[in-house]
């Protein structure tokens, strides 16, 4: 996969069921550059990872570090989720629906951080050389 013009890699997720509500999903080294280029209203230079919000549009852009974890995932889904509902005037955060698409964009996201991870590499101890994570996998 090929990082974009601002040295990060990103794609979409559209919720077409929810007036086709759109997600930039951003991994990126430096969160502030990738912000920057794009003219994405940004918090701080401090953030670990931030989602920001188009204003009167159905559009957010969530932008990740590589080493995020699961719960800071889950945390700024939650804030795409949330925004996303009220974009299209749902009045009872209801369980059930508010589970479904956390759940469908959570899965979205691990989906596209593994299709852009390098695989690791394992020192194999009994014989020390060095296995990507791929070849382990294997057997």
């Amino acid at each position: 996969m090929r990082k974009t013009q601002y040295g990060d890699y990103a794609t979409w997720v559209t919720f077409e069921v929810m007036a086709n509500y759109q997600v930039r999903i951003i991994f990126t080294e430096n969160i502030t550059k990738s912000a920057k280029s794009r003219g994405v209203p940004f918090p701080s230079d401090n953030a670990d990872a931030f989602v920001s919000h188009l204003t009167n549009t159905g559009m957010s852009y969530m932008l990740l570090p590589f080493d995020i974890t699961e719960h800071g995932v889950a945390h700024e889904a939650w804030h795409v989720i949330y925004r996303m509902m009220h974009y299209v005037n749902v009045k009872d955060l209801d369980d059930e629906i508010v589970a479904y698409h956390l759940d469908h964009l959570i899965e979205k996201i691990y989906m596209f951080k593994n299709k852009i991870q390098k695989p690791e590499v394992l020192n194999d101890h009994r014989t020390g050389t060095e296995k990507s994570s791929k070849s382990r996998n294997r057997r």
